[in-house]
């Protein structure tokens, strides 16, 4: 399992057999050390394995001496925005729009930035050293050990960061707006943020459970929001993914619009 590649969207497997917590400790240690950072915040979705890799992925950081705040459940975005605003270091814990076994693990750069190929390579490289046990590094010890605290607060900083976002000189008053929220991470946020611009929301696929994550629903699946739009009268649809990274539209006919058409329709 030492040999696990950075994707595009960090380490991903199944969890707790690919994505071990002995892994994500190693990883946690690794990131402490390649990043560096004082502080570190950790998000995740909400696949039942999410708080068994925060734990280890937190403790793996805390052994080097980070202080880790736990964000909880928190869109990928979310979790960036949180790193930006701190200027601190960040990972998410999901696996995106994957089935509900997955889980994977993001990092980000200290202001919610991607990580370099240089940067992925070390921390490759740290993880060998780290996952054949070898560790010249004197870990910390007595006061210099890490630790974890919870921040129940960051969800609502990011839902007062969008709905600021959108609300410059927009009225949305009156819209019909159906949300899937993929009983994933925009789960608790969705309704909220939208019923505060004065959208008139529904909502399908918002009560996770820990295993219905992405299950025939969200952004991968779109055809129950589809069918919702229409027999709603509503105005539009939006699909998310378990994360709430991806999103995918529906027009008032029940018809998909694309990421291309929504870049299309962002920059007009």
């Amino acid at each position: 399992p030492m040999s696990l590649k950075f994707g595009t969207d960090g380490v991903r497997g199944v969890a707790n057999v690919e994505l071990t917590p002995e892994l994500a400790l190693l990883l946690g240690r690794s990131a402490a050390r390649v990043l560096g950072g004082e502080r570190w915040y950790i998000g995740r979705d909400t696949r039942r394995s999410g708080t068994l890799l925060v734990a280890a992925l937190a403790a793996g950081l805390a052994s080097e001496g980070v202080e880790v705040v736990d964000l909880g459940v928190l869109p990928t975005p979310g979790v960036a925005y949180a790193s930006a605003s701190a200027e601190c270091p960040a990972a998410m814990v999901s696996a995106s729009h994957n089935p509900f076994g997955d889980n994977g693990i993001k990092l980000f750069a200290a202001g919610g930035l991607k990580l370099s190929d240089e940067v992925e390579e070390a921390l490759e490289s740290e993880l060998r050293v780290l996952g054949v046990g070898g560790d010249a590094h004197q870990r910390p010890a007595g006061a210099d050990v890490g630790t974890m605290v919870f921040d129940d607060g960051a969800m609502a900083r990011y839902r007062e960061r969008l709905t600021s976002d959108v609300l410059e000189g927009r009225d949305l008053a009156g819209m019909r707006i159906v949300v899937d929220t993929a009983n994933g991470a925009a789960s608790p946020l969705a309704v909220p943020v939208l019923t505060e611009l004065g959208v008139v929301v529904t909502a399908i696929h918002d009560n996770p459970d820990g295993i219905n994550i992405n299950e025939a629903c969200g952004s991968t699946q779109p055809g129950d929001l589809q069918a919702a739009v229409v027999a709603a009268g509503a105005d539009l649809g939006l699909a998310f993914d378990g994360d709430a990274d991806r999103l995918l539209m529906v027009d008032a006919q029940g018809k998909l619009v694309d990421g291309d058409e929504i870049i299309g329709i962002c920059a007009v």
